[in-house]
């Protein structure tokens, strides 16, 4: 899902700089990100610290901090959505600065950061260009169109919606199939309530490109704040078969199904997600308060306790977890 810092090329020269995380799904209010420190030669870093700063709109300032594991991985869950200021750091190598906005309803993928070694003589340390990053020469028109979408990505992400509607609108008068503007323009229709004509943008996504889980999602956050629960569930299953193997789709659909009143089917998704990603600790919350609501006490009991020596978790079901073991074990 997408995410700023993480820049993929589309069919119309674009790039996908989506300034949007997909629509919320109702019952998670936090969001998470995840990825792997990796030096040069390919290996992890460990102890690679995590200065995090938020960007996004709040009264007080936000910031966390972390290390990375023996395997350089880093995963943080239960922190606000937006955008974020990843500072990352270890004596030896160059300093790396990443923004990304995280979406809500899992975790965002940073993926693989790399670290160059420093030099003999550290220069001041300078921000990392992103991964992805679209580069080298370009024709007039194609420089000067992704010049007026990074225009309308800033005017979204400053919260210009107006603007940023008008000029993605424009850009898709040259550009009708680009899959990306067509995200971006969505992410602006839902951010001003306007949700059949984001439903109809994150379709038109859906339709140049199947296999965007992110569109997808949103599909669904968009028709769920519509009031549409049922159908945003049917969606998704309706594209299942697409997702066979990705523990995001499956933590999508089982958090839309218990939206929908499906416990059975939410049940179904949350396994699904955990067998592909045993560590997702967020799934393991879920599935275990489905268990709750289905009466399969001992089970339940099981996923919570292993949810509470998890790491990551977000601070408010970690509460209502060990409120929960407190009072099955009673």
């Amino acid at each position: 899902m997408r995410q700023l810092v993480r820049v993929a090329a589309v069919g119309s020269g674009f790039a996908l700089l989506c300034a949007v995380p997909p629509p919320a799904l109702g019952q998670l209010t936090t969001a998470g990100i995840r990825g792997k420190v990796l030096d040069e030669a390919g290996n992890g870093i460990p102890g690679v610290r995590l200065d995090m700063e938020f960007e996004g709109e709040s009264r007080t300032k936000i910031t966390k901090s972390q290390e990375t594991d023996k395997r350089g991985g880093f995963v943080r869950m239960g922190i606000p959505d937006g955008k974020w200021k990843v500072t990352f750091s270890k004596p030896g190598y160059q300093t790396y600065i990443m923004e990304i906005s995280l979406s809500l309803g899992g975790f965002s993928e940073a993926g693989e950061v790399v670290l160059k070694a420093a030099p003999a003589t550290p220069p001041a340390a300078a921000a990392g260009s992103p991964a992805g990053a679209p580069g080298g020469a370009q024709a007039p028109e194609a420089d000067t169109s992704l010049a007026a979408y990074r225009t309308a990505i800033d005017a979204a992400k400053a919260g210009r919606y107006d603007e940023a509607e008008a000029a993605l609108k424009e850009l898709l008068v040259a550009h009708p199939d680009a899959a990306a503007v067509h995200f971006n323009l969505g992410y602006v229709y839902r951010m001003k309530k306007d949700w059949k004509a984001a439903e109809a943008e994150y379709l038109r996504v859906t339709e140049l490109e199947p296999d965007r889980i992110d569109a997808v999602v949103a599909l669904a956050g968009v028709r769920e704040a519509d009031g549409r629960l049922e159908e945003a569930a049917r969606g998704l299953e309706s594209a299942a078969p697409a997702f066979p193997t990705d523990a995001r789709f499956q933590y999508a659909l089982g958090i839309t199904s218990v939206n929908a009143g499906r416990s059975a089917e939410a049940a179904e998704a949350f396994r699904k997600a955990l067998e592909l990603d045993p560590a997702n600790a967020e799934a393991t919350y879920q599935l275990a308060t489905v268990l709750v609501g289905q009466n399969k006490k001992a089970e339940a009991v099981v996923l919570l306790e292993k949810y509470v020596g998890m790491t990551g978790q977000d601070p408010a079901n970690l509460q209502t977890a060990k409120a929960l073991l407190g009072a099955l074990k009673k």
